[in-house]
């Protein structure tokens, strides 16, 4: 099995076919790359705002007043948080959420921060290739940025980058809203 250059184009067995009139795939290609690292900048930018949310939650249930004290603070992140995962702040943050959100709502968390885990890796750690669109007389008329998340691959359309963003819009306003509760909460 060979890795997949990033931005490589996948003609699956047919090998590479004729593009259509008019088409030029360099420049469309180039045009899609700049895009998808965009997006690609855009999602971890967005995990990297739940991840210190989480971490806030995490911070505030943990020490409570402490917090005040800048030794403590430092010996919490530098012992106990900086080593955590995305995963395993996830997982740390899903003890802690029961104690202030409904059970409806901790699922639902839960369920939403691992899916942008999920394609923050791919987004992270995976290349992605261009998949070619051929219309009628068999000729590529577009190419189809594809990234790997898990074992499924998935289309980075306009639609799909869209409802991400609003997932991830709403995982860190959800996160927020968990850090300022719990730091409420906790402090005396």
């Amino acid at each position: 099995m060979s890795m997949i250059e990033d931005g490589a184009t996948n003609w699956g067995n047919g090998g590479p076919r004729p593009a259509a009139e008019g088409f030029d795939i360099e420049a469309r290609s180039k045009s899609i790359y700049e895009w998808v690292r965009q997006v690609r900048g855009g999602v971890l930018g967005g995990a990297f705002t739940v991840e210190r949310h989480l971490s806030a939650a995490i911070v505030y249930f943990m020490l409570g007043d402490r917090l005040e004290r800048d030794d403590v603070q430092s010996a919490f992140d530098e012992g106990l948080l900086t080593p955590l995962s995305f995963e395993r702040r996830i997982n740390v943050a899903m003890l802690i959420a029961p104690h202030f959100l409904s059970d409806d709502e901790v699922k639902a968390l839960k369920g939403d921060l691992n899916a942008l885990r999920t394609i923050r890796n791919s987004m992270a750690h995976k290349p992605f290739w261009f998949h070619p669109e051929l219309n009628d007389k068999d000729q590529v008329f577009n190419l189809v940025p594809m990234i790997q998340r898990g074992k499924a691959p998935i289309a980075l359309t306009s639609a799909f980058t869209h409802q991400l963003n609003g997932q991830i819009a709403g995982l860190i306003d959800r996160t927020a809203t968990l850090a300022a509760t719990v730091a409420k909460r906790e402090k005396r």
